[in-house]
């Protein structure tokens, strides 16, 4: 069994190396005896309960003795007074050593009280609670939840606030329960005088609890387990069925929060999961980033690709061109890239204004009035009428620093819409420019190779087989790690456009890459889709680059046309979702859940084998990590196939009606020209499809003989596409700013 960061903290806590081990049992405990804590495999297990449940088990390694024993083996009425009684005294004392572990604590039993693991949603009134649930309660579940105490109960809760040794604890329970006996006595009596027959009535049922529903599988069997042996937690003793019990009057005195308490936790322990833990490989062959400067120095420029001739069989556009018509072609080209240009200025102006606009309203949101102490003399006059006579300094906040990584799809499903995407990465880019904010454009793709991974063309034969050879031996050695995912080979990340670019050799890869033969390159072709891959990546190593420029609002931007390859591990391939084990000479099939912790936020989360879902939960760590804006583009064709498509890729969860969201989509489609969902692991993830990657500015026609009415309705018909094509900036820039 894997050792989990749980399993560490307890011995951390415990202050000893006492041993920890993971069983499929019902009920965590600790032998007082051979130092062993077992922890059961719980299933629905926040972050939260678990380290309150591991605190709780190290505060009885801690604190708990074998003379804790002795007053249940003479009375075993006695064990709910006494595991109460001692819950709060080691709690108290694991607290005090640990006072981190506090606020952790109090979470993780509000959380099971949310989930009324006490069994008080079905108690109408607590006032009819005994003393030692109510006890149970203030301590666990705090004074919220609403117990109350009239002055003599509260003598013993003060008692219980300052038990410090075992001795303590047995005294109080005993009172406790001896306090208990005497009220019920005297209320049994009290009953009796004013009604004869319905006590009658009434011994026949619980007076008490009557109306406490509770899952249990019984109680104590008082006359054949009276020499059993108990372990310091009391999980491990014997039970009759309810139909079973003897209805002795100190039946009515057994504490039923502890024992719902007890039986709802053993709920929790799942015999029949195997819970497995993994980490991303961070040992990269190489690094998967391809600079831009390497970019240009191995890729052709427009004029270059026009004097080439041995590719021009291929070009599907210049093959039956007259030496004219490709001239002309080419020189088309030029002017489409200028007006590109021009183009794009106006949307990046657009960018900025409203960027600044945002910003500046945010600054003064944040903006603190304060008065200097020296009086304002044009308000002297009214001295008798204010006591407001001193002059005021208004003190804006600096703005915060900005980043940007965008993070391309490089996949062949994308040929036909990447052009236009790359359009809309440049402007990100050029606004990028224009704000001065760093950032950086990454396209991921499976399909780059450098010099030496294509060495027997490009490099010596000896230094090819040194690298496989070095690269057999690190895939065998993370073969042999049963908990690491592959994520670190077969994809690489071209840095496209970065703030540290010149003007001419932004220029000159805006060109490379808005050229259609850009593919054309030596490795730069489109491939698979290891989106994942990517995420991981960047999962890693945000928060050097969010370091190294001083980072203080940071924005993360997935382009992409579809869903990534999913990651499995270097041993078995796909994750799995269930194993065959071998239980006494025999096959068991048991389910398998796959977790992954985060080592410095210390959040768990589930990853599937499902490609999607693994996206989604690499997202969800990106922005617990760093809290990072996450915002998505997604470009496909406005197709019902595609759509449901994409509806499984980013909601892979989802049981509803595919027919009315996908329709809703359409609908925005033609009022906005894009849609938007929420809750795939990002802010916000627009839907945008192919026909509308383009930012259309709109022109105003105005006829010379046009009346009033003609002028205002293309006016209005102006207007409106300026509106919607610029819906999209506003949102994206609401994001970022």
């Amino acid at each position: 069994m894997e050792m989990k960061a749980s399993d560490l903290s307890a011995r951390l806590l415990a202050t000893e190396n006492l041993s920890v081990i993971r069983a499929r049992t019902r009920t965590a405990s600790f032998d007082i005896k051979s130092r062993v804590l077992t922890l059961p495999m719980w299933k629905d297990m926040t972050p939260e309960i678990e380290d309150m449940l591991v605190g709780h088990e190290v505060g009885h390694a801690l604190y708990t003795g074998e003379e804790y024993m002795q007053p249940i083996q003479e009375n075993h009425k006695m064990m709910g007074y006494l595991n109460i009684i001692e819950d709060v005294r080691i709690e108290k004392l694991i607290k005090r050593k640990y006072p981190g572990l506090r606020k952790r604590m109090n979470e993780g039993y509000k959380q099971l009280n949310d989930r009324d693991f006490f069994g008080i949603k079905q108690v109408p009134n607590l006032d009819s609670l005994l003393l030692i649930d109510k006890i149970n309660l203030y301590f666990k579940a705090g004074f919220q939840c609403g117990v109350k105490f009239d002055a003599d109960e509260k003598e013993f809760v003060n008692r219980a606030e300052r038990t410090e040794t075992i001795d303590d604890v047995i005294q109080l329970a005993q009172d406790i329960y001896t306090f208990s006996k005497q009220k019920a006595e005297e209320r049994k009596e009290r009953m009796k005088q004013e009604n004869p027959q319905d006590v009658e009535d009434d011994e026949e049922e619980d007076p008490i609890y009557d109306d406490f529903d509770i899952d249990m599988d019984g109680d104590w069997d008082s006359d054949e387990d009276e020499d059993t042996d108990l372990d310091p937690r009391m999980n491990k003793a014997p039970k009759q069925q309810n139909d079973e019990r003897s209805h002795d009057d100190e039946n009515d005195l057994e504490s039923q929060t502890e024992r719902v308490f007890r039986n709802k936790l053993e709920e929790l322990a799942d015999e029949n999961t195997m819970y497995k833990y993994w980490r991303f490989d961070k040992d990269y062959d190489t690094n998967p980033v391809i600079g831009y400067k390497k970019i240009l120095s191995e890729t052709r420029t427009p004029e270059q690709w026009n004097a080439e001739t041995s590719n021009e069989y291929y070009d599907r556009i210049t093959r039956y061109m007259s030496e004219e018509e490709k001239a002309e072609y080419f020189k088309n080209n030029i002017d489409k890239f200028s007006a590109f240009k021009t183009e794009s200025a106006r949307t990046v102006n657009y960018l900025v204004k409203e960027f600044e606009m945002k910003k500046s309203a945010t600054l003064y949101k944040r903006a603190q009035v304060s008065k200097i102490g020296s009086l304002d003399m044009r308000k002297v006059y009214a001295y008798k009428l204010k006591d407001d006579l001193f002059k005021r300094v208004t003190t804006i906040p600096q703005g915060k620093n900005h980043g940007m990584i965008m993070l391309v799809d490089w996949s062949g499903s994308m040929n036909d819409v990447l052009h236009d995407t790359l359009k809309q990465v440049i402007n990100l880019a050029m606004f990028c420019n224009r704000i001065q904010v760093p950032y950086r454009v990454l396209a991921f793709t499976s399909s780059y190779q450098d010099n030496i991974e294509r060495g027997r063309y490009h490099t010596a034969m000896e230094e090819y087989k040194k690298y496989i050879e070095e690269r057999n031996e690190r895939q065998a050695a993370k073969q042999a790690q049963e908990d690491l995912i592959r994520c670190t080979d077969s994809f690489h990340l071209m840095e496209l456009f970065s703030n540290k670019m010149t003007t001419s050799e932004f220029n000159s890869m805006a060109k490379r890459v808005l050229d259609h033969r850009f593919l054309w390159n030596d490795g730069y072709t489109t491939g698979g889709t290891p989106l994942n891959e990517g995420l991981v990546w960047a999962y890693h190593h945000l928060g050097d680059y969010i370091k190294h420029n001083s980072i203080e609002k940071m924005t993360f931007i997935t382009l992409t046309d579809g869903e990534g390859g999913a990651l499995g591990s270097y041993s078995r391939g796909y994750l799995d979702t269930d194993r065959n084990e071998v239980v006494n000479g025999q096959y068991r099939r048991v389910k398998v859940k796959n977790l992954i912790r985060d080592e410095i936020t210390q959040k768990t989360y589930q990853i599937s084998r499902d490609s999607c879902s693994q996206t989604n939960t690499i997202l969800r760590m990106i922005k617990d990590r760093y809290n990072v804006s996450l915002v998505g583009f997604h470009i496909c064709r406005n197709h019902k196939g595609d759509l449901r498509q994409f509806l499984h890729a980013s909601l892979p969860d989802f049981q509803g009606d595919y027919i009315g969201v996908i329709e809703g989509w359409r609908k925005d489609f033609r009022a906005n020209g894009f849609t938007s969902i929420a809750n795939t692991g990002r802010d916000e993830l627009f839907l945008i499809p192919q026909s509308s990657t383009v930012i259309q500015e709109g022109e105003l026609d105005v006829a010379a003989d046009a009346n009033a009415k003609a002028i205002a309705k293309n006016f209005g018909k102006f207007m409106n596409v300026k509106k919607t094509s610029r819906v999209l900036l506003n949102r994206f820039v609401t994001l970022v700013a």
